[in-house]
């Protein structure tokens, strides 16, 4: 369970002095496990917020993402028929909105938890573009309207997301530039900052050098299709911390029971994309959703301006989603071991089976020490280590996702071992020395 003391122990949240993670002032690794509740700042009763909040401290999680302001895409206003600005007027804010904002995100530090407000919705495409106030204000009048709200939270312990959902372009680039100069350009001694990006889109290439950005944050699309599955894989999150660290945070895979295209996503569709996220770049993050639950829904619904993604379960239903569970099981097995020293290692692998078939690939992470190895396999099968690198004094198991357990990884043959079941399991081995383990893996 998230410690509530946390931020009172150690300091706030910034990024790690080696740039690959977060952590606290005092240096103590920060696990970014964030839940998705895009609408339930503005929409929860105290009550609901409270119960809520409790739930996810219970499952590990450490962040809650939320949105700051109304009308946006999916919310026309808060709870009591509020707006958050004159949509004509958008310098004209209305400090009593504000005020529900200032208590949810209280209520969220209360419980040891990072609020992670977006702070101007930019989704740029679609019929409702034009209720988010990130694509249609200019820079001169989105500055005052994010400054106001740094302000007035910068005091609570958060992450900014600048932006949200965008399309970021070169012309649209050139605009949020200048209002992360103008809010954040003058201090390094603040909160993080990052963008949320839309869906398969990548902007940091273009960005790398802003020093108001701390951290890459993406999106990896909510479906499997071989294309997003390959770009979460082996596309640009993969490849931008080689050159210019920074933490690299997927901030919104696969959400748990959104269908696209009718097909409702189970939670092996959300664990795979959590830890493919986690092993895709040095470990710092993940984030969850759940259908349903991120619109704040208070009766089985789509969700507004969301058409053919699906009925969302009410909140307090989505909430217990069996993804959650499975996301607290992701935080004790991270959390029990030094994970802010794993950095990619596809050299573990001999060879890829996801090469023909993403659905099947392997992730495989180890600290430069070498004393440590993880390495995930989406679906069970043989996993063969080169001869003569895995001495009896080493350590090797089992961990099953689902379940949270460990089991002993005895090999059924010199150096081969095998999945106790077909579905996906993480191989775990510590005090291997650097450069030990080749590995292969072949799906059953």
């Amino acid at each position: 369970m998230s410690n509530p003391n946390r931020f009172l122990h150690h300091g706030p949240v910034r990024v790690s002095k080696d740039r690959t993670h977060l952590a606290h002032l005092d240096g103590t690794p920060f696990f970014f496990l964030a839940d998705t509740a895009w609408n339930g700042a503005l929409l929860s009763t105290e009550s609901d917020w409270a119960t809520y909040l409790d739930d996810r401290a219970a499952k590990n999680f450490t962040a809650i993402q939320i949105i700051t302001h109304a009308p946006w895409t999916a919310a026309l206003t808060n709870a009591e028929g509020q707006v958050a600005y004159d949509p004509r007027h958008p310098r004209t804010f209305h400090p009593e909105f504000f005020e529900r904002i200032d208590r949810r995100i209280e209520m969220i530090n209360e419980r040891g938890l990072l609020a992670v407000p977006v702070l101007a919705w930019a989704a740029n495409f679609g019929p409702s573009r034009n209720l988010n106030i990130g694509h249609t204000a200019s820079a001169q009048d989105l500055i005052p309207f994010i400054a106001y709200q740094v302000e007035r939270f910068a005091k609570r312990q958060v992450l900014w997301l600048l932006a949200g959902d965008g399309v970021y372009n070169f012309w649209r680039l050139r605009k949020w530039k200048r209002v992360a100069r103008a809010v954040f350009g003058h201090t390094t001694d603040r909160a993080p900052v990052t963008l949320h990006s839309a869906g398969l889109t990548w902007p940091y290439d273009a960005l790398a050098n802003e020093p108001w950005l701390d951290l890459y944050g993406y999106q990896s699309s909510h479906g499997e299709h071989p294309k997003a599955l390959r770009w979460l894989q082996s596309g640009p999150p993969t490849k931008l911390w080689k050159k210019n660290p920074r933490p690299t945070i997927n901030l919104e895979p696969v959400y748990e029971n959104i269908a696209p295209g009718g097909h409702p996503q189970p939670r092996e569709a959300v664990r795979r994309a959590a830890y493919w996220s986690l092993l895709n770049a040095p470990t710092a993050g993940v984030s969850y959703g759940a259908h349903g639950l991120w619109g704040w829904h208070d009766q089985p619904k789509e969700a507004l301006n969301h058409t053919g993604l699906g009925i969302g379960h009410p909140w307090h239903v989505a909430m217990n989603y069996p993804g959650s569970t499975d996301m607290s099981h992701l935080a004790q097995f991270f959390t029990s071991i030094p994970w802010w020293t794993l950095k990619p290692a596809p050299d573990l692998l001999a060879s890829q089976p996801g090469q023909s078939d993403p659905s099947k690939y392997v992730a495989a992470s180890r600290s430069e020490s070498g004393d440590l190895a993880v390495i995930y396999l989406p679906q069970g099968g043989p996993l063969i280590l080169a001869p003569n690198h895995l001495h009896e004094s080493q350590k090797t198991q089992w961990f099953n996702p689902r379940t949270g357990e460990y089991t002993e990884a005895i090999p059924n043959s010199p150096n081969h071992f095998t999945t106790p079941t077909p579905e996906d399991w993480i191989w775990l081995a510590t005090q291997i020395p650097l450069g030990a383990a080749v590995v292969s893996s072949k799906a059953l």
